[in-house]
Parts: structure tokens; sequence; C-alpha cells
């Protein structure tokens, strides 16, 4: 559940802050260029979220048979 949470909260705090940088978010001069690429190869490579949430849907009391 931790790493579904924190993948996808830090997603959403470098998405918002390269909206509000606008253009200059996505420049390489911008450390949120790179933070955003980082996190998007960590989505991917921990696993996919989507996959976390089967386990945690299958795993959650009184789901199980």
């Amino acid at each position: 559940m931790i790493k579904v949470f924190a993948t996808e909260m830090a997603w959403d705090v470098i998405d918002h802050a390269m909206q509000t940088f606008g253009a200059m978010g996505m420049t390489k001069e911008q450390p949120l260029q790179q933070l955003a690429n980082e996190m998007r190869l960590m989505r991917i490579y921990e696993e996919p979220s989507k996959a976390h949430r089967w386990v945690i849907a299958r795993d959650l009391p009184g789901l199980r048979r």
C-alpha cells in the first residue's frame, strides 16, 4: 500500500510543480524534469501501480476465498 501511495503522491507533487512552473518546469535546467523522469521509471520498475492495487484488493480482509 505504501509503494502505491508514495509513488502516486510523488508523481502528483512533481506534476503540480511542473504545471506551476509552466514551460520552465519542462526544461533541463530545472530539477523537475529529471525528477519526473526518475519517478516515471520508478513507477514502471517497481511494478505498475495497477498490479500493486490488484495485490492489495486480493489481500483485503473478507475478500479471501
